[in-house]
């Protein structure tokens, strides 16, 4: 029994082994694209190695795809075969892992806790709860795990700055900006190749509607990230966030076709960032050809393959975009059939959440606006079950205001663009929108004091 540089008990043959080990942790949350094959060598070392075997688990299941759930399944078989019965810790990292190979992340969080109320320096449970709970939506939940081990943390541990990271993101989730800012600094200057870290600031600064912040943050040599595996598009797909936001729709159309959207997209994460970044830019106007193709042939070609709900719902939306009507009856279907899954998140929260969330986004894409706004109105504030982000949600909350423009309900598009601008008061595209309505409203002055703010901050 060796001791890991957080002194935590592991079981590992050799020394040689757990060093490549803990080096190919560090390149995962770095995004470092050699992880997978700095794990690899420690295998090579150690073939029995079942923390090595976890991670490697841990590893497939963010791809987020059910092709890779049957290796996962493997891993877990193996290290229940090989891991000594009185190492709980690592047996309690194999449940983890069959609750994500099976969509239970209700079962998998609750192994992590289970871990790191013994064992609070394990970085790699609480990183991966941080994850995993994500896509749930439940920011308290993110928030309370991490300040739940974080007084057993200090700078003589390793991995300190990952958990200021955590710490900050966290905060920004549940509404806490001025609590978030310092400790997502502190992390970016005590390890400044922490995507996680810079991407919490980012969600700072979106969220307060710090665009100029916002894009000096993101403003890099796109060189600096080129080791990095496919988050660093997220962190692009911000910067092109912040663009859009000020009006300057050509650079965030530049972002997406040189940065956003990487050589891989048949990743998740492009699907999300695609989707997501082509209909704001459509939402405003701009017309994005045929942009669209690429993430619709993945769409069409996954149909089946429900892991995210919120990568369901991207998937969704690039269809609709493209009108792909007879793609999206058999989308629907799948999803219908997906939903009755047992001890699965993400199909427990299909029929409540998703259907009628991808039937408003289809009515919308139809024209059937009022149709639309049946659908997203009463979800409107309580859909973060979807999983993801406040900055990355946002995306239904901007299609629910042109379907009630497009409807006519120009009080309830007058109530959620008061919300919006609220919080972003340098939006362009919403002050011009907030101008149309109160125009169609009748309020003539509050229609040219709208264009007004519009046309200063794109200036």
């Amino acid at each position: 029994m060796l001791s890991d540089c957080r002194g935590l008990d592991i079981n590992c043959a050799s020394q040689d082994a757990l060093d490549i080990y803990e080096a190919s942790l560090v390149d995962l949350w770095n995004y470092r694209m050699a992880a997978p094959k700095r794990l690899k060598g420690a295998l090579e070392i150690d073939p029995d190695f079942p923390m090595a075997h976890i991670v490697r688990g841990y590893i497939m299941s963010m791809l987020e795809s059910v092709v890779v759930r049957p290796k996962m399944l493997a891993s877990v078989e193996h290290v229940r075969a090989n891991v000594d019965p009185s190492c709980t810790r690592e047996l309690l990292h194999a449940d983890a892992l069959e609750g994500l190979a099976t969509g239970n992340t209700n079962k998998a969080c609750a192994s992590w806790e289970s871990i790191l109320a013994q064992h609070p320096h394990d970085l790699l449970a609480l990183k991966m709860h941080h994850h995993s709970t994500f896509w749930t939506g439940r920011s308290y939940v993110i928030r309370n795990t991490v300040t739940g081990v974080f007084d057993a943390w200090d700078t003589s541990i390793p991995g300190y700055s990952f958990v200021l990271g955590m710490m900050c993101f966290a905060f920004e989730e549940c509404g806490d900006y001025a609590t978030a800012e310092p400790y997502g600094r502190r992390a970016i200057d005590m390890n400044g190749d922490d995507l996680w870290a810079i991407h919490s600031v980012a969600h700072v600064l979106e969220m307060q509607g710090r665009i100029d912040e916002g894009i000096t943050l993101l403003d890099r040599d796109p060189q600096e990230w080129e080791d990095r595996n496919p988050f660093q598009g997220h962190n692009w797909w911000h910067l092109a966030l912040f663009a859009l936001e000020k009006g300057d729709y050509d650079f965030a159309l530049k972002t997406y076709d040189d940065l956003v959207i990487t050589s891989n997209t048949e990743f998740f994460l492009d699907i999300q960032n695609g989707a997501s970044l082509l209909k704001r830019l459509e939402l405003q106007g701009v017309d994005v050809g045929n942009r669209w193709d690429g993430l619709v042939e993945y769409a069409e070609k996954q149909i089946d393959d429900h892991v995210l709900s919120f990568t369901d719902l991207h998937s969704c939306i690039a269809l609709a975009a493209a009108h792909k009507n007879d793609v999206l009856d058999r989308y629907i279907d799948s999803l219908k059939t997906f939903a009755m899954t047992p001890d699965n998140y993400s199909a427990s929260i299909t029929e409540p959440y998703v259907i009628p969330m991808c039937e408003g986004v289809i009515a919308f894409e139809n024209g059937e606006f009022d149709k639309a706004v049946d659908a997203l109105w009463p979800l409107r504030d309580r859909w973060s079950p979807i999983g993801g982000s406040h900055a990355q949600r946002d995306i239904f909350t901007q299609i629910l205001i042109d379907a009630a423009i497009g409807a006519k309900q120009y009080g309830r598009a007058q109530t959620l663009l008061s919300q919006r601008l609220t919080v972003r008061p340098d939006s362009v595209g919403s002050w011009n929108k907030y101008a149309a309505v109160q125009r169609a409203l009748g309020q003539v002055g509050l229609a040219d004091y709208a264009q007004a703010r519009s046309t200063a901050i794109a200036h």
